[in-house]
């Protein structure tokens, strides 16, 4: 299963270098999800290098999905974005169906859209 974060907004970058940050260093995580950064296709004007595009997690058991999950909402509730973040997940259907509507029920117990 793979899980794409996405960000929108003025601060988008810095929400992804955080989110990103924040899932890397998760312990509990290791060995179950391998977190890279995606860059963006080109370069913008005066900029030193690629921006960051998305921040995409690879899932190698289904036990992991959950873990995410906990550690994308803990990140959340320290952090508070204030960019939109989204989440693209592809993978098992039922899985994906699963963990959507985890996301959804998050988004409505903290009164943040995703």
């Amino acid at each position: 299963m793979e899980i794409r974060f996405e960000a929108s907004g003025s601060a988008r970058e810095d929400e992804l270098h955080s989110l990103y940050d924040w899932l890397a260093a998760d312990r509990a995580l290791r060995g179950q999800v391998r977190v890279t950064r995606v860059a963006e296709a080109g370069a913008g004007a005066g900029r030193m290098g690629p921006g960051l595009d998305a921040v995409l997690a690879v899932l190698s058991t289904v036990s992991s999905v959950g873990q995410l999950h906990l550690s994308y909402l803990a990140w959340r509730r320290s952090h508070r974005p204030r960019s939109r973040v989204s989440v693209e997940i592809t993978g098992d259907p039922d899985q994906v169906a699963d963990l959507m509507r985890r996301f959804a029920e998050a988004d409505d117990a903290d009164g943040e859209p995703q």
